[in-house]
């Protein structure tokens, strides 16, 4: 036989029903055993694997190798960098030494030089301070490259005494022995003209 409920009687046996499912889920019978999710226990680390790309970071000794080696590389630049007083040549100055100068006092008297040897150097700018003591008698002074007298050096002007007179001229540049003479009298006035 069926029967039938009412439906405040529904309604609470809906409550009981929900109520007893909670309270089967929510709560515990003393003495029953409960099995709670577990923690871990204090100061035990949790270990996640993880994989991470190692860095390698440089120690000390390779950091010293490498900027050591950098500053090896720069000096050795600085090193084989030639710097402009190198690769610019100096010039090499050539002394200009002034020419060598010669004086000679040569004085004439009867009919004859003081001297049969007058000695000079090579290229030398000479000067010939000449005195003719001779009274009325004409003299001068000229140089030939040999007795000969065909090849002049320097013929000077004839002067009649008693004068004096000044010769410049420059020595011949090759070393050797030249002639001295008076053109007027060429056979009692004459010497050796050395140029060394």
């Amino acid at each position: 036989m069926v029967s039938r409920m009412r439906p405040n009687t529904i309604l609470i046996v809906a409550l009981f029903i929900v109520s007893a499912g909670v309270l089967a889920a929510g709560c515990v019978t003393p003495g029953e055993n409960v099995t709670q999710p577990t923690a871990p226990p204090t100061g035990t680390p949790i270990v996640t694997e993880t994989t991470a790309t190692p860095v390698e970071t440089p120690t000390a000794t390779e950091t010293t190798a490498v900027v050591t080696e950098t500053a090896t590389e720069t000096m050795a630049t600085a090193t084989t960098t030639p710097t402009a007083t190198e690769t610019t040549p100096t010039a090499t100055e050539t002394p200009t030494t002034a020419p060598s100068a010669a004086t000679v006092d040569l004085s004439a008297r009867d009919t004859a030089f003081n001297t049969n040897t007058i000695t000079v150097p090579a290229g030398a700018d000479v000067t010939v301070n000449f005195d003719n003591e001779d009274d009325d008698i004409p003299h001068n002074f000229a140089v030939y490259t040999d007795s000969s007298a065909s090849q002049s050096i320097f013929v000077g002007d004839t002067i009649t005494g008693p004068d004096t007179t000044t010769y410049t001229f420059t020595a011949p540049s090759d070393p050797g022995t030249y002639f001295f003479r008076c053109d007027v009298h060429p056979q009692q006035m004459n010497g050796d003209f050395i140029v060394q």
